[in-house]
């Protein structure tokens, strides 16, 4: 059974934004469930090392926990494109932070920051580089949580 959503979306949550395939993506609908936030830039060769772990992740916790990426630092959209390509991380939706309104909603300066979000809505942003030990560790937290 799906967690149920609290009755107040978190500041850092109430935000829609593009996605990078064209659609639209609602912050308010991670509220209420485990989620990770992946900061990341085309160009971060510590991104791009991350990419495999975090399609992994995804795919291991599929259906507990919901795994976003954040791309921004770039006005390119064919370099997050392809990124996403390169990277094997298309299973997951990726925000097109080009104007930088999502890094700033949750205080990130630099990519490969993360956002975790604990299903009571709690937000903690963790700066990085993280080790992929860490990164595992966080998620895990939030599964058991």
């Amino acid at each position: 059974m799906p967690p149920t959503p609290p009755s107040e979306v978190p500041e850092e949550l109430d935000f829609t934004a593009p996605t990078i395939d064209g659609g639209t993506f609602d912050g308010a609908s991670l509220a209420g469930r485990p989620a990770v936030l992946w900061f990341w830039a085309p160009w971060c060769p510590v991104c791009q090392r991350e990419a495999s772990l975090i399609a992994e992740l995804a795919d291991r916790y599929a259906g507990r926990v919901e795994f976003v990426g954040v791309a921004g630092l770039s006005g390119d959209l064919g370099a997050m494109e392809s990124f996403v390509a390169d990277g094997g991380v298309g299973g997951i939706a990726h925000i097109d932070d080009r104007d930088g309104e999502v890094y700033t909603r949750f205080g990130v300066t630099q990519q490969y920051d993360f956002g975790f979000v604990s299903a009571d809505g709690t937000v903690e942003v963790v700066r990085g580089p993280l080790e992929h030990d860490e990164i595992a560790a966080e998620v895990e937290r939030l599964v058991a949580d």
